[in-house]
C-alpha cells in the first residue's frame, strides 16, 4: 500500500498545484485586462458557487458507487482544461466557462480523501486525513513557487500555463492511482439526505461559509491587489502566498497536539476567527509588504485552524457509511462563502475603497467569532456520546 499512497499523494499535490498556480496572480492579471472589482469577484466566486451546486450529488454517488477512481482522474482533467482556456482566452464569457471548470475540479476533493483513507486501517484515519491534508498543501505551496516564478519572468499570465502543466502531471500520474472498495453498510439515498438535518453537520457548515468567505475574499484574491497597488513585484506577491501555505503547513502540527484536543473546538475557533479579524485590519492599514507578509502568516494560522477543526467535527458524530455524503453537504454549504465572499469584497471595493472593504470583513470574522462561541456548545450538548469510530 505504501507505493499506492505514495502515488495517491503526487496526483494529490499536482492536482491542488494546478488549482493554485495562478491564484495569488489572477485578480492582479484580470485587473490589467481592465476589468472591474466586481467583475473580478464574480469570476472569483463563481468557483465556490459551482461547488455549491455540485458537490452534494458528488458526495452521494461516491457513497453509492464507491468509484473514487474515476472521481480523481475526472477532477485532474477538469483542472487541466479550465487553466489552460484561461490562458488562451480574454473573452470575459468564457473566463466564467473557465472558472465553472476548475469549481468542478475542485469538488472532486470528496474522492480524493475517501480513497486516501481506503489505503489504511480502519483506526487510521486520523493519519490520513492528515497525510492527504499535507499532501495539498505541499502542492499550493509547489504552486506559489512555480506560480511566482513564472510571474516574474513573463508576467502574471504566465501561472496560467503553470497550471496547465502541473495539471498534466496530475492527470499522467492518476492512471496509475489503485482503487479501493471502502467496506460500509448499504445505504439508501433517503438514509444518506438524513445527513442534511444533521446539526452536528449544519453548525460546522455554516461557521465554514464565513472561513471561505474570508479567506476566499482576501488571501486567495483581493491582499494580492493590495500588494500590487503598494508596488509589489510578482515575486513579492509569491513570497507573500507562500508564507500564507507555509504557516498552513506548520499549523497542522498545532492542530493535531495534545493541546488542540483539549482545549477543543470552541476556543480554537473563536480564537482563529478574531484573529482573522486582526488579518483583515492588518491587510487595511498595511503600508509596506512587511506588514503584509506578517499578515499572511497570521492568517494561515487561523485558516489552517479553522479548516481542520470545522472539517473533523462535520463527520464526526456521522457513521462512516455517510460521511462522503456529510462531507459532500458541508463542502457544498460552505461554497456559498467561496462564491460571496469575492463578489461581496469586490463591490465593496468598487463603492468605498481597499481600505473599508477589509475593515468591514474584519467585522464580519468577529461576528463568526461571536457566532462559534453560542453554537459549538448547542452540538456539545446534543451529542453526549463518544464521538464514531472510523
Amino acid at each position: 500500500m505504501k507505493k499506492a499512497r505514495w502515488i495517491m499523494g503526487l496526483t494529490t499535490a499536482f492536482f491542488w498545484a494546478s488549482e493554485y498556480c495562478h491564484v495569488p496572480f489572477f485578480t492582479p492579471y484580470l485587473r490589467t485586462l481592465g476589468l472591474t472589482a466586481t467583475v473580478i469577484g464574480f469570476l472569483v466566486g463563481c468557483y465556490g458557487f459551482t461547488q455549491l451546486c455540485i458537490r452534494v450529488p458528488l458526495g452521494i454517488f461516491a457513497d453509492l458507487s464507491s468509484r473514487y477512481k474515476w472521481i480523481v482522474m475526472a477532477g485532474c482533467f477538469f483542472t487541466t482544461v479550465s487553466s489552460i482556456g484561461l490562458y488562451l482566452t480574454q473573452n470575459v464569457p468564457l473566463m466564467f466557462f473557465f472558472r465553472i471548470l476548475a469549481g468542478v475540479a475542485a469538488s472532486t476533493w470528496v474522492g480524493f480523501t475517501i480513497l486516501y483513507t481506503g489505503y489504511f486501517s480502519p483506526d487510521e484515519g486520523q493519519t490520513a486525513i492528515a497525510q492527504i491534508n499535507a499532501y495539498n498543501n505541499a502542492g499550493k505551496l509547489l504552486a506559489f513557487f512555480l506560480g511566482s516564478a513564472a510571474a516574474m519572468l513573463w508576467g502574471y499570465r504566465a501561472p496560467l500555463l503553470m497550471s496547465c502543466l502541473t495539471g498534466l502531471v496530475a492527470v499522467a500520474c492518476s492512471f496509475f492511482i489503485q482503487e479501493v472498495h471502502v467496506k460500509r453498510e448499504p445505504q439508501s439515498v433517503r438514509a444518506l439526505l438524513r445527513v442534511f438535518g444533521e446539526i452536528s453537520v449544519l453548525v460546522p457548515a455554516l461557521l465554514a461559509i464565513f472561513q471561505q468567505m474570508m479567506i476566499q475574499a482576501t488571501a486567495f484574491s483581493f491582499t494580492s491587489e493590495v500588494a500590487r497597488t503598494m508596488g509589489a513585484r510578482p515575486v513579492e506577491i509569491g513570497v507573500s502566498s507562500c508564507l500564507f501555505t507555509a504557516t498552513q503547513i506548520l499549523t497542522a502540527g498545532f492542530v493535531s497536539s495534545g493541546l488542540a484536543r483539549r482545549l477543543g473546538s470552541r476556543p480554537l475557533l473563536t480564537c482563529a476567527f478574531t484573529l482573522l479579524a486582526l488579518y483583515c485590519a492588518m491587510v487595511g492599514f498595511a503600508q509596506n509588504m512587511w506588514i503584509l507578509y506578517i499578515a499572511q502568516i497570521v492568517a494561515g494560522f487561523s485558516a489552517a485552524t479553522l479548516y481542520s477543526v470545522l472539517t473533523a467535527d462535520c463527520i464526526k458524530y456521522i457513521d462512516p457509511g455517510r460521511r462522503s455524503t456529510a462531507m459532500g453537504f458541508y463542502q457544498a454549504i460552505y461554497g456559498a462563502g467561496m462564491t460571496a465572499g469575492p463578489i461581496l469584497m469586490g463591490r465593496f471595493i468598487d463603492l468605498s475603497g481597499m481600505r473599508p472593504a477589509f475593515y468591514l470583513f474584519g467585522g464580519i470574522s468577529l461576528f463568526a467569532a461571536v457566532l462559534a462561541l453560542a453554537l459549538v456548545p448547542i452540538v456539545t450538548r446534543k451529542y453526549q456520546k463518544a464521538p464514531v469510530k472510523s
